[in-house]
């Protein structure tokens, strides 16, 4: 059987001299198909990503059917609801809505469960979903603190359920191929890598409150965040909000350090372990009406090596966001577009290694591999999903970690072992959040 270690090994692109960029285009696309025998129910509660995570597991997969959509936005609920019977009549026949995902969570015949919501119920809906003996895929970032991402791990060890995380980089044929090149030496010895994303830094107009839509369950969106007069603004972008979310840095950032740390599991530099320190230091326009920065930097610090995040304007290797592991013989990066190998030169301007490409479609095949994985996995009951919840917590962890380092300006050091900072208790302060009445923070 061909693995994703030996696929480029075998391939005479590498023998030719690592121009290997269309042998593993190839190799990613033209899969032999397999003959599934069963079926898989699914159910997804919040219609946002969890509708794009659906339609991606469904897609191609004539195995994989629909039982139930649950949303808060009762219009948004019709509008999906409308969209999969259209487009996947046959398997859709026995699909219900439902405005409280714990009617959908009774429906027996329903073996996996998407969790698409605001960050902010991500830990407690995983929790419930498990508890009721079914898998489980939640969206990035896992949970809205660290104490949640840790219960998840917890509760998905006591019930051992099947999990995956919405990390599907991991999965796209451009990263697994750039791990392989990352395993090959070819980089020297790597020292840094850098993540990134390009956006604005214009700040956000104040939005004044206002009645919630007549269409919106607004008391169940809110669920166990602190309890706040409806604001649309607030609504829509959620993730600027501490309450609900943890700006770019647990967004966009969270994929990106995941993919740091698959590529350096590649290199034989660290297989997650966590690092000495974090230390992040942002600016915010004081007239914005967002809570989290849109100009950040974080420093992930080891022995040897460092992982660097940044949210800036400029695009960084003609990229507006990416990766790139740096080393003393050539730079790697990838994006969701493809990857690129840029070599060092020697004295006289000779390149060290040759120069590498691979471009195409973004996003391909990233999202529908990822989630096959997990519907595969529940088909067959394993747990060896391509990201179960202990590695989408580690990056979440993480990712958390620079955001309180940000907001106590500190220096973290996040001790795994006593799930606290060491001789920081200002930092301890944001390692949970109060869940409001009568919701409860999920028990093991």
């Amino acid at each position: 059987m061909t693995t994703r270690r030996n696929f480029l090994k075998n391939s005479t692109m590498l023998a030719a001299g690592f121009g290997l960029s269309p042998m593993i285009s190839s190799a990613a696309t033209n899969r032999k198909e397999e003959d599934i025998i069963g079926r898989v129910n699914l159910g997804v509660v919040g219609l946002g990503m969890g509708c794009a995570d659906l339609w991606a597991a469904m897609s191609g997969n004539p195995w994989v059917h629909c039982l139930g959509l649950c949303d808060v936005n009762k219009e948004r609920l019709d509008a999906q609801m409308k969209t999969f019977q259209k487009n996947f009549p046959e398997r859709t026949t026995s699909m219900k809505a439902f405005t409280d995902f714990r009617e959908l969570l009774k429906v027996k015949e329903i073996d996996g469960v998407i969790v698409g919501t605001p960050d902010h119920w991500h830990a407690y809906i995983f929790a419930e979903v498990l508890k009721a003996g079914k898998a489980v895929y939640v969206e990035k970032p896992v949970g809205n603190s660290i104490a949640e991402c840790n219960a998840m791990v917890d509760i998905k060890n006591k019930y051992k359920g099947i999990t995956s995380c919405g990390l599907w980089q991991t999965s796209q044929r451009y990263f697994v191929a750039a791990n392989e090149i990352l395993k090959s030496g070819i980089l020297g010895d790597v020292y840094k890598v850098q993540t990134w994303l390009c956006q604005t830094t214009n700040p956000s107009s104040v939005v004044e409150d206002s009645e919630a839509p007549s269409t919106l369950d607004y008391n169940m969106w809110l669920g166990p965040a602190p309890e706040r007069p409806f604001n649309e603004y607030r609504f829509r972008r959620w993730r600027a909000y501490w309450d609900y979310g943890g700006g770019q840095q647990t967004d966009w950032g969270v994929h990106w350090i995941d993919s740091a740390y698959d590529g350096l599991k590649a290199l034989g530099l660290c297989d997650r372990e966590y690092p000495e320190a974090v230390f992040s230091t942002a600016y915010k326009d004081p007239t914005s009406f967002n809570e989290t920065p849109s100009c950040l930097t974080t420093i992930i610090q080891y022995k040897k090596f460092h992982i660097e995040w940044t949210q800036q304007v400029a695009h960084l290797y003609n990229r507006d966001k990416g990766i790139a592991w740096i080393g003393s013989k050539a730079t790697l990066v990838c994006d969701r577009n493809g990857y690129e190998v840029i070599p060092e030169h020697d004295a006289d301007g000779k390149p060290l290694v040759d120069k590498i490409q691979l471009t195409g479609k973004s996003e391909d095949g990233g999202i529908h591999e990822h989630m096959t994985n997990w519907c595969k996995c529940i088909l067959n009951k394993s747990t060896d999903t391509h990201c179960p919840i202990e590695k989408g917590a580690f990056s979440t962890i993480i990712a958390h970690c620079a955001n309180i380092s940000h907001r106590t300006g500190s220096r973290v050091v996040y001790d795994p072992n006593t799930r606290q900072f060491v001789d920081n208790p200002e930092a301890d302060k944001y390692l949970s959040k109060t869940y409001r009445s009568p919701w409860q923070f999920p028990k093991v």
